[in-house]
């Protein structure tokens, strides 16, 4: 259970960043239903655009209200003694982001700066050190701003149609969230760093360990990404093909593989 949990706030957020948590009040019309489903989009766009780090998980959490719940899936995994360093890391790394972003009901700059400083002390060679010493340097600077103004506050300045009005690129469909992020932001090397920890996470799955590289060959070989390469999306389908083949994305890897290989024909 552990494992599915801490794999989901990068792998299993299917469902976007703006799912949102079905309202049971008595009496609410179809139109206030509707302009809360849009709040909770524009407070996730406003926490991405501010923080483009955060994974989809944290971003739903800060949109719907489920910090909380986050910082406390992202421990189970950071205290599982079978997952990597890089796992925990990037555990208390998404804390630190959700107690700090701006658009978060529940922000708060000292949890962030103690989870800061904890990932400081517990993975001092960590490839997240230049982010983290960048997010404490924020911090510090926040702290002496005279005015703090709390998330609403800073909602109701923010450019509800460009955030809301983005125009939406029809990506392949099995893109996660966060894999259309990395194409649509340039933002190619982040997610595969992401990835990449989850495949080398051996307490993980084979099926979530598959799941990470096929999803990198997606993002190679997109016709939308910037960053694309072929080549490198061939050879994380084959290692699909190679390491995992009884998992649910080794078929799918081949026929991807086909059709790269038909590409240079």
């Amino acid at each position: 259970m552990i494992k599915l949990l801490f794999t989901a706030f990068a792998l299993a957020g299917l469902a976007g960043c703006a799912a949102t948590t079905p309202i049971l009040v008595a009496g609410t019309g179809a139109q206030q239903l509707a302009l809360h489903d849009e709040n909770i989009k524009l407070r996730a766009a406003a926490a991405l655009r501010e923080e483009p780090d955060l994974l989809t998980y944290s971003v739903q959490a800060i949109s719907e209200d489920r910090t909380e719940e986050a910082v406390n899936t992202y421990l189970l995994g950071y205290n599982n003694r079978e997952y990597s360093t890089n796992m925990k890391s990037l555990a208390l790394y998404q804390i630190a982001l959700l107690y700090m972003n701006r658009y978060n009901d529940q922000r708060d700059d000292q949890l962030a700066r103690t989870y800061l400083l904890r990932h400081q002390q517990e993975f001092p060679s960590s490839r997240l050190g230049p982010k983290i010493a960048h997010r404490l340097q924020l911090l510090e600077q926040r702290a002496q701003e005279p005015v703090q103004l709390n998330a609403s506050q800073l909602l109701k300045d923010v450019n509800r149609n460009e955030l809301l009005g983005s125009e939406r690129i029809t990506y392949d469909a099995e893109l996660t969230p966060m894999s259309e992020r990395a194409i649509t932001h340039s933002r190619t090397d982040d997610a595969e760093a992401v990835y990449l920890i989850l495949y080398e996470n051996k307490a993980s799955s084979d099926e979530m360990r598959a799941k990470a590289l096929y999803q990198l060959g997606l993002i190679f070989m997109s016709p939308y990404n910037q960053q694309g390469n072929n080549q490198k999306a061939l050879g994380y389908l084959r290692k699909v093909t190679t390491e995992f083949p009884r998992t649910s994305v080794a078929e799918p890897a081949n026929r991807r593989i086909n059709e790269l290989l038909n590409r240079q024909n």
